[in-house]
């Protein structure tokens, strides 16, 4: 385990001791259920917190956002940029590393499949896409953040 992971440990661990002793007490499929729904709620204020950020909640201000993000991380590639879509790969995460660390990779996937809430959180207009993920043992996590058919391009609300 690497140094940069220790981090991202200390992040998840309580998340981890917790969902544990739910599990315990309520049974596993109930306490997955609760943290599904725990892991949505914070990701729609996450999308909301991220379009109040960049001052606009349209596609290029995401696709700006990511640009950036990925000039930053060597683990985030933007694939292709249109009027319509963002396609984005990442080829690791520590998010999942870390879970998997924990002993907890079935959160790490719930944690992922909010990120579903988050885009409409950030425009109800977008929709994401994903066919691969780290946190489900494939090679990179394939984001394509979609306006959805239709909409215009660019929705401040």
């Amino acid at each position: 385990m690497g140094s940069d992971l220790q981090p991202w440990i200390e992040r998840y661990e309580l998340a981890v001791a917790f969902a544990e002793a739910f599990k315990e007490e309520l049974g596993e499929p109930r306490t997955l259920t609760i943290l599904a729904r725990a892991f949505e709620k914070l990701q729609i204020e996450n999308g909301k917190a991220l379009a109040e950020s960049l001052g606009s909640n349209t596609l290029d201000a995401m696709a700006e956002d990511i640009r950036r993000r990925a000039a930053e991380r060597d683990a985030l590639e933007v694939l292709e940029v249109t009027d319509r879509y963002i396609a984005t790969r990442i080829t690791r995460c520590r998010a999942a590393e870390a879970f998997a660390a924990l002993g907890a990779p079935d959160l790490c996937r719930l944690y992922c499949d909010s990120d579903y809430a988050y885009i409409e959180a950030y425009n109800p207009n977008m929709t994401m896409v994903r066919t691969k993920s780290l946190a489900a043992g494939d090679d990179c996590c394939n984001h394509i953040w979609v306006l959805k058919n239709g909409e215009e391009a660019n929705n401040d609300d």
